[in-house]
């Protein structure tokens, strides 16, 4: 039978079916699509409202409900070690974090929990802990009897190992491997259940089974069906102490996932809590912003119950990022009501990119905008790297035509003088006439300003681009509403999303900004972004943290992308110092990725998006990989570096700094 390749919605997920296939996997996704429609996946798309869902109960500790969200971390330490486990506890502990997790890979990790559990509880600490189990079902039993939570993921759990032979599964054949996944998760349940002990269904993408990939290929509808299967055999069997993730280093598969997630769960009368997270950020500034795109994108409209931002540094380092973001958006309850707007042409669960009209070379097929405001003096300490596109002057501009980059000036300074490479704004209070010509015309608006007066202008005017602020501190929702309804009326000028803040840090900063604007950009809606802060942080700053929105929204890539995991008991060597040896020698190497992961277990497929990838492959060594091929196994650790750079030379991906 000859084999077809289909795109799926998302980049990067390509995937080889049976024609025979094709057509039944084309409308299975379909119907889910159309069927979920009804079924929004929260409760009001322009008003913030926490997501309703049961309440799960974990010792001292609720996640759900009434319930605040939740933050969480992950011990990096050797389970066996209980000593050491107990003092890394104590200090994501005293760093804030609700609930903590612990690798427990085999049965020898599992029954140590025991002695990690006396010895935390005698130190006079209450917090529930997580056994974090992949492929050993027996682990998974002896942790239900200890610990308040059990963390299984569906795509290793039942112990199939991975052939990659999706050809096989028949109908009959994918139903009875189905039976003989029951016969090994009801027994883990009920003992579950005599412990009161809760689980975690955890999809990760790229960890599917063959099974699953057979019907739906490494897809967001495999991601969700791989979770509903065991969603439905828990409450088959009355067990019903559930909370789900669904997770990916790529935030737009992330988000788009997990809404799809929650519509189906409406769609079947469930409402189980949500634990948030995007796999292998990262660290340092790159880690923060993608955790911030991708879970805030989803904590802007209410959903999530409990978050964990997996960062490749010390664990209790991710408690305070976790907590500014958390902070940033539930102080929007009960905000000022925005009014709703029609939803024909919104697109929820894949990437469609709003058709725009391109003016200069923003929106159309163009990448998304940089534009920065401040002075020439400050302009001029931008290194050459992170050059805006375009920059709003504050003050005059002298002799603009040798300046390199576009100058935006105000209007009424730009009509007295029409210097080359300069470009009038203004807002809908001095819109210009028509003796302003054919000249590209930026256009500061609000949500406030949509109706006739706007809708006319811009009907009788192609060349302008909106910058679009929100004074609202529901600011994204109020935008994205403004954007909905342009496209209701057919309006395909390219809008630039403006973001104010007044954070005195850049760490803050940067987190917040980035739950903001990244849920425009995951739903192609925007085309720019435009960054202020108060006068505490440099226009370098703000600059550097638009790009890294943009790149870590998937919109554009401006520099190497490190896919990097934070590290756990299965980690045998030190990933956070061999993260940083990598990036320093690979960060200029723009718009490649680079994947490093602490372990083989599901290290391959969740660095699915990496040209390369350092893994490692047992006490001492690493694997290299080229997209998920495996090229060199079993490198020393003192040389796997050196390999590494020599593969991306040998494949022509290495330029020099």
């Amino acid at each position: 039978m000859r084999c077809v390749k289909i795109l799926t919605f998302h980049d990067s997920c390509l995937f080889y079916v049976k024609q025979k296939s094709l057509l039944c996997i084309l409308l299975k996704v379909r119907c889910m699509i159309k069927d979920t429609t009804n079924h929004y996946y929260c409760e009001n798309l322009f008003n913030y409202r926490r997501n309703p869902t049961t309440m799960v109960n974990l010792g001292n500790v609720d996640i759900g409900g009434e319930s605040s969200i939740k933050t969480q971390s992950m011990t990096t330490t050797d389970t066996l070690d209980s000593e050491q486990t107990v003092q890394q506890l104590i200090e994501i502990i005293e760093a804030g974090g609700e609930l903590v997790r612990i690798t427990a890979q085999g049965r020898r990790e599992a029954k140590n929990l025991q002695s990690i559990k006396d010895l935390i509880r005698q130190e006079g600490y209450n917090t529930p802990l997580v056994a974090d189990i992949h492929f050993n079902a027996n682990a998974a039993v002896i942790a239900a009897g200890i610990v308040e939570k059990v963390r299984i993921n569906p795509g290793n759990f039942t112990g199939d190992a991975k052939k990659y032979d999706f050809d096989k599964y028949s109908d009959e054949l994918y139903n009875e491997e189905l039976e003989r996944m029951k016969e090994v998760i009801v027994p883990f349940l009920n003992i579950c259940k005599q412990n009161n002990t809760a689980i975690r269904i955890g999809t990760n993408h790229g960890s599917l089974s063959d099974r699953i990939m057979s019907r739906y290929g490494d897809t967001p509808e495999g991601m969700v069906e791989a979770c509903m299967e065991y969603l439905r055999i828990c409450e088959e069997n009355s067990f019903h102490n559930i909370v789900l993730s669904i997770k990916s280093s790529n935030t737009r598969v992330m988000v788009h996932t997990v809404r799809l997630l929650v519509a189906t769960m409406k769609q079947e009368g469930m409402h189980y809590p949500l634990h948030l997270g995007v796999t292998e950020a990262g660290s340092e500034a790159e880690g923060r912003i993608k955790s911030a795109v991708g879970s805030g994108a989803l904590l802007v409209d209410g959903i999530g119950d409990t978050l964990r931002v997996s960062l490749t540094e010390a664990p209790e380092k991710e408690i305070p990022v976790a907590k500014i973001l958390v902070n940033h958006i539930v102080k929007r309850e009960n905000h000022e009501e925005i009014p709703e707007v029609k939803l024909e042409f919104y697109s929820p669960y894949e990437y469609q990119r709003r058709k725009t009209h391109q003016v200069l070379n923003i929106g159309g097929d163009s990448t998304a905008v940089v534009i920065a405001q401040g002075s020439i003096d400050n302009f001029a300490k931008v290194g050459i790297v992170g050059k805006p596109d375009y920059l709003i002057v504050d003050g005059d501009v002298e002799d603009s035509a040798t300046f390199g980059t576009p100058v935006i000036i105000p209007y009424v300074k730009w009509r007295i003088k029409r210097e080359m490479n300069t470009f009038p704004l203004t807002d809908i209070n001095s819109l210009p006439d028509e003796a302003y010509g054919e000249t590209p015309l930026f256009l500061q608006v609000t949500y406030s300003d949509m109706g006739d007066k706007l809708f006319g202008f811009l009907r009788a005017h192609h060349n302008v681009i909106l910058l679009l602020k929100s004074n609202h501190i529901n600011a994204p929702v109020e935008q994205r509403a403004f954007i909905l309804e342009l496209m209701n009326n057919r309006l395909t000028h390219p809008v630039v999303i403006i973001g104010e803040y007044v954070e005195n840090d850049k760490e803050s900063f940067q987190i917040v900004s980035a739950a903001d604007m990244g849920i425009l950009f995951l739903d192609g809606l925007a085309d720019g972004i435009l960054l202020r802060n108060s006068d505490s942080l440099s226009l370098e700053e703000a600059i550097d943290t638009s790009f890294g929105i943009l790149q870590a929204s998937r919109v554009r890539f401006s520099k190497t992308e490190f896919i990097s995991c934070p590290g756990c008991g299965r980690t045998l060597f030190d990933l956070q110092n061999i993260t940083k040896e990598i990036k320093e020698r690979t960060k200029h190497l723009k718009g490649l990725k680079i994947g490093i992961m602490g372990c083989i277990v599901n290290g391959v497929g969740e660095m699915a998006d990496a040209d390369y990838g350092y893994v490692g492959a047992g006490p001492n060594s690493v694997s290299l990989f080229k997209k998920r091929e495996l090229i060199k196994k079993n490198i020393p650790n003192e040389k796997a570096v050196e390999e590494l750079i020599f593969l991306i030379k040998e494949n022509k991906d290495w330029v020099n700094p």
